[in-house]
């Protein structure tokens, strides 16, 4: 049986390198790309069938909803769309920059959870991927003081993890796996100083995690689970 996965922010980084990995493992693969300019980065990726939609508008819903018609069920959904932040201290935060980007990382991936977990098939999995920067742990125990990160994107993955453990809480009694992924440090365009992975690096371990990923737990790819 065909096996399918829908993945978010597909146009560049990680998303990419997602699409590119399960479709030379022979997957289905659905790429949800905000807009023209990041569906060109898909025109060398053979066979996958590309949502052209922006998952900050309600209107994602529809275009995934017109997609799956005809597919079923998906088995991998990965909720990787994602922006940074700029301001790193309080005086530069905005409250427009902390909506803007709860809105991609936590509330576009409500919306897109919202339209595909009622296909997700007996067994699927939805990774919401995150940042160890969405840790109120490790940031409460001063983890990350010497790490320069934005308060927006700090306060959205954190808001993008109760997301995750509330589904987590709602589908416990379900057969689907529902968890949370800190994809390592990545050298992509919004990559700190310091990334020592690449993003098909990521991509493949992903891809050989999927049978293991258990439900509720936040994972850190290339080191041990991280504290919600």
């Amino acid at each position: 049986m065909d096996k399918t996965a829908l993945i978010t922010g597909a146009g560049r980084g990680l998303g990419l390198a997602l699409t590119r990995e399960f479709i030379s493992k022979q997957w289905n693969v659905l790429p949800v790309v905000r807009d023209d300019r990041s569906l060109h980065a898909l025109q060398h990726v053979p066979d996958c069938l590309p949502i052209v939609s922006d998952i900050t508008g309600d209107d994602v819903q529809s275009a995934i909803h017109k997609s799956l018609h005809g597919i079923g069920s998906v088995n991998v959904l990965i909720n990787n769309a994602g922006i940074p932040g700029s301001g790193v201290h309080l005086a530069e935060t905005s409250a427009g920059e902390v909506l803007s980007l709860i809105d991609v990382h936590c509330i576009g991936a409500l919306r897109v959870c919202q339209a595909v977990v009622p296909y997700v098939a007996d067994g699927g999995v939805v990774i919401n991927i995150s940042s160890r920067f969405g840790s109120i742990s490790n940031v409460s125990k001063g983890a990350f003081d010497n790490v320069t990160c934005s308060y927006a994107y700090r306060i959205a993955k954190a808001a993008q993890n109760m997301l995750t453990q509330c589904m987590c809480r709602e589908f416990i009694d379900k057969d689907i796996r529902i968890c949370a992924v800190h994809p390592g440090r990545l050298k992509t365009e919004s990559g700190l100083p310091g990334a020592d992975r690449t993003a098909e690096e990521a991509a493949a371990r992903i891809f050989a995690m999927l049978d293991t990923f258990e439900h509720g737990t936040f994972y850190s790819l290339f080191e041990e689970t991280i504290e919600w």
